[in-house]
């Protein structure tokens, strides 16, 4: 247990979901639980499931990041067919985050989802079975979308009353936008949600049929891709900078297509430029479990932000790294029952950083990330087009603990926030640090 207790003698700590249609679905009915960081002491917990409630539960805008606020977290990509005025909506949910219930003994389990999108509703019905996988898909077609460039989406669990809702651009009709390409992955045989792909995976970009008419023809794209930096953001308290907005991507070459592109996933930020027009495609490889952490090696990476030099070095030279994980947290607190719940809100913030703040480096390695991390929800976010404030505590008291986080502008990264730093954040990050090695954080 050295390792563990090694950080008390060199306290190193840098990181330290009209018209309406039914349609009947199949599933099994999952138990919802939290990612399997299974080694030694890890063993998975349990993530409890809300009861439904006479109102409508949402998850709420002061805490957006907050993803266990929320117990439904779909995924949805817009299609918008310019030629047709119509918007093709894509739905991915797990079915384990759904409520499942029945009429009586005999008969099968059903969830209900409502979906709206604008000023339409669809309502779906899926049914528990035991051969279903465990996402659900559905598409539909919002018509006559004629010049809308944005557009509000709801998803319900009827039977929970919980919600989750969004708002997405679509960008003036007269250019095309992210949302005119349909990008298709082979591997999830389905429409690609964000920018995250899993390297490996081939997609395929399918083109609107009518060039834009800014463009030149024939239509030409350049190719391009940069590796996501190695280096952890500096502490709060740091005055070093990570020059990322340096960052040049490596030419690939250049396509010239009017209907089809099929691209190979690669690691790092792949950029895909249109000629002659303001369309920038990024797609960022990742590895196919992310936004989740499962091997050992990921495992440790994100203890950099609480762990000594000296302890990192150790962790990473370890011949049996499962072991060491296990000492490592083991040395936070006497309690092996703690130290997995300490564990497991650390790796519960690694994933929810991945999730809200992923671009051109993994979520956790971001500025956001490694405040969230250490210091887990705000009391209150506030925002507007260029900045995020952070606020702990009560907001307007002494004790208010502010970091202020400022949007970059990069081409390879469109959700880059770079934290403002400052000598005076020295003592609440040791603090913060302390606290997790004290085992005296507690979930979000």
């Amino acid at each position: 247990m050295s390792d563990g207790f090694e950080w008390k003698k060199e306290p190193d700590f840098r990181y330290g979901w009209a018209s309406q249609k039914v349609t009947p679905m199949y599933l099994r009915r999952v138990k919802r639980t939290s990612t399997p960081h299974v080694f030694g002491l890890v063993l998975g917990v349990t993530m409890l499931l809300g009861c439904a409630t006479a109102s409508l539960q949402t998850p709420s805008q002061r805490r957006p990041y907050d993803r266990e606020a929320s117990t439904l977290h779909p995924e949805i990509t817009l299609h918008r067919k310019l030629d047709r005025g119509e918007v093709d909506v894509y739905l991915n949910i797990p079915r384990e985050e759904l409520l499942y219930s029945r009429l009586d003994a005999t008969a099968p389990f059903v969830a209900q989802l409502q979906v709206t999108v604008a000023d339409t509703t669809w309502h779906l019905l899926d049914t528990a079975w035991a051969d279903s996988p465990r996402l659900l898909h559905q598409r539909w077609t919002l018509e006559e979308a004629w010049g809308l460039q944005r557009l509000d989406l709801q998803v319900v669990d009827v039977l929970r009353n919980a919600s989750w809702s969004t708002r997405r651009m679509l960008g003036p009709p007269d250019a095309w936008g992210p949302s005119d390409v349909l990008i298709w992955s082979a591997l999830k045989d389905w429409a690609l949600a964000g920018q995250e792909a899993t390297v490996g995976d081939t997609l395929t970009l399918h083109l609107p049929p009518k060039p834009p008419a800014e463009a030149s023809l024939p239509l030409t794209w350049r190719l391009s891709n940069a590796p996501a930096p190695s280096q952890l953001p500096p502490p709060p308290f740091s005055s070093t900078r990570l020059r990322w907005d340096t960052l040049s991507p490596t030419p690939l070459g250049a396509v010239q297509a009017d209907s089809l592109i099929v691209l190979g996933v690669p690691d790092g930020t792949t950029l895909l430029e249109l000629d002659n027009t303001a369309l920038t495609l990024r797609i960022h490889g990742r590895p196919p479990a992310f936004p989740n952490v499962m091997e050992p090696k990921e495992l440790m990476a994100p203890l950099r932000y609480i762990a000594s030099r000296s302890e990192f070095q150790k962790l990473n030279q370890a011949q049996h790294p499962k072991q060491a994980l296990d000492a490592f947290w083991l040395a936070c607190t006497p309690s092996t029952e703690n130290a997995r719940s300490l564990l497991n809100t650390y790796y519960g913030r690694v994933e929810e950083a991945n999730a809200s703040f992923s671009g051109l480096v993994e979520g956790w390695r971001s500025d956001r990330g490694m405040v969230h991390i250490v210091f887990g929800v705000p009391q209150r976010i506030r925002r507007d087009t260029w900045n995020e404030y952070w606020i702990y505590g009560e907001e307007g008291t002494a004790n208010a603990l502010t970091f202020h986080f400022r949007k970059r502008r990069t081409l390879l990264d469109d959700n880059a926030y770079e934290l403002q730093r400052s000598i005076q954040f020295r003592s609440v990050w040791d603090r913060g640090v302390s606290n997790w090695r004290n085992g005296r954080v507690r979930g979000d």
